[in-house]
């Protein structure tokens, strides 16, 4: 209990909830222009709001709801190759198109080290052919992409566009504009509030993970645990409802 209450001081495990994100959002119409990768003016004050869903796409839903009744847009990047969620599942395709109605932007979350790419070559087909796997089952247009979990190799592809995608990691995003992230469910160089008070007269891009931001205050392993646990509960349902439908039995010993 101590170690716990250590932690959540230490790391603000009190930022990562709804009501924070609230706040977060509210702090930064004040200042900045909420815009789209592909549709955006470097002179004037924007904001790149973006979410890689790593875990959780049914959180990802959740925050595309609140910031639509806020009046903000943000562009959702989706993984193919998800250990936590299957992208081409019906449920997953529901969720993408939802939130293209909502206003949002689907993006493609990719994962170089899947393929084991070396070259910018083939990472420009590979980006491509995930591309058009999600433009064809989501029947959704996709324009922009994020490399999932960063090498020296992917931190070093800076051109413009790779497999006809505008690249987030590309040498405007890394030089030009103010970045901030909560990878692993904590801040490891600023808080976003007080990232957004710092910079608000300069363009910046805000990449938060669904999973991390829930209703209640809990540790990055409580809740990556629960995610694990409502994939496996959510399977289990699918299961038995299939055998209800064909009126079979779940046997057993």
């Amino acid at each position: 209990m101590i170690k716990d209450t250590i932690n959540s001081k230490k790391f603000n495990f009190s930022d990562f909830t709804i009501d924070h994100y609230k706040e977060i959002l509210t702090l930064a119409k004040q200042t900045h222009v909420f815009s789209s990768y592909s549709d955006f003016d470097k002179h004037k004050n924007i904001l790149l709001n973006r979410h890689d869903v790593d875990f959780s796409i049914e959180n990802a839903l959740v925050l595309g709801k609140l910031e639509n009744k806020m009046g903000v847009i943000s562009t959702y990047f989706f993984m193919l190759h998800s250990e936590y969620y299957g992208l081409l599942e019906k449920k997953s395709i529901e969720i993408l198109k939802e939130l293209k109605a909502l206003g949002h932007n689907i993006g493609l979350h990719f994962d170089a080290q899947f393929y084991n790419i070396k070259n910018e070559k083939e990472l420009d087909t590979k980006i491509r052919y995930e591309k058009e796997v999600i433009e064809y089952f989501a029947d959704v247009e996709v324009e922009v992409f994020s490399f999932h979990n960063t090498t020296d190799f992917s931190m070093n592809c800076r051109e413009w566009k790779y497999g006809g995608l505008i690249n987030t990691y590309a040498d405007l995003f890394q030089s030009e504009i103010a970045y901030c992230s909560d990878s692993n469910g904590y801040w490891r160089f600023h808080r976003m509030i007080d990232f957004i008070t710092e910079n608000r007269n300069k363009p910046i891009q805000l990449l938060t993970h669904p999973v991390w931001w829930t209703t209640k205050i809990q540790s990055p392993k409580v809740k990556i645990e629960a995610c694990i646990e409502e994939r496996a509960v959510s399977n289990k349902k699918e299961y038995e409802h299939i055998l209800k439908f064909f009126n079979r039995e779940n046997l057993n010993w």
